[in-house]
């Protein structure tokens, strides 16, 4: 299994990816590599960013859930990663 910082490294690679394809993934990605790298380095995520984060990443795992495109895997794993890692910040 991925670390968590090859899953932000592997989000900000997608997020240079979509850059111009799809502003909504594109921001999604780059929002998520950023939120992971700030929950390694012990910063602080708000239930605002956290959560929308997490409402915007279901959206693309189900928009792209058939697999038709090659990044959809690690929607699925940014979104798993993010779940424990908030489980570690919230004990």
């Amino acid at each position: 299994m991925a670390t968590p910082a090859e899953i932000a490294n592997d989000m900000a690679a997608h997020a240079d990816y979509w850059q111009k394809r799809d502003r909504k993934t594109f921001e999604t990605c780059n929002d998520a590599a950023r939120v992971i790298r700030m929950f390694l380095g012990g910063q602080n995520v708000d239930g605002r960013t956290y959560y929308g984060l997490h409402r915007r990443l279901l959206d693309l795992t189900s928009r792209y859930s058939a697999g038709r495109v090659a990044g959809a895997p690690n929607f699925d794993r940014a979104l798993r990663i993010l779940h424990q890692l908030r489980a570690e910040a919230t004990k």
